[in-house]
């Protein structure tokens, strides 16, 4: 995925299966969802007209050769700015589906449940 998954999601879904609510696998299938549903941080860039096409291609062909993120390539290449990044970043964030949602729509745990799990995990923290 463009960007790490949010720490506060890995817990939850650890939490839903300490507590028996859902198994790891379903944890797991409800993070690859979520990542399959994450808009990358390059369409993102293009959406939001950072960057162009070219651009976009040329840090994609620097990063088969490099361990590096698309964003800090941008950085490094002067195509953006580390607060650009940073913004891209948080928009990614805020597109993401929370995992409570995910495991609702696959019908792993009951929508009327999720907000009282969501208490419970947060009383824990």
């Amino acid at each position: 995925m463009s960007g790490d998954l949010q720490e506060n999601d890995l817990l939850f879904g650890q939490f839903l299966v300490e507590e028996g609510v859902v198994t790891e696998a379903d944890v797991v299938e409800a993070l690859n969802i979520q990542k399959d549903r994450t808009m990358q941080i390059g369409r993102l860039a293009l959406r939001n007209n950072m960057l162009n096409i070219k651009k976009i291609f040329t840090i994609l062909n620097k990063q088969t050769s490099s361990k590096m993120k698309f964003g800090e390539l941008a950085i490094e290449l002067g195509y953006l700015s580390r607060e650009s990044v940073d913004e891209l970043l948080k928009m990614q964030r805020e597109g993401r589906p929370p995992i409570g949602e995910v495991l609702v729509e696959l019908h792993k745990i009951e929508k009327n449940a999720l907000e009282s799990l969501l208490n419970k995990f947060r009383q824990r923290a």
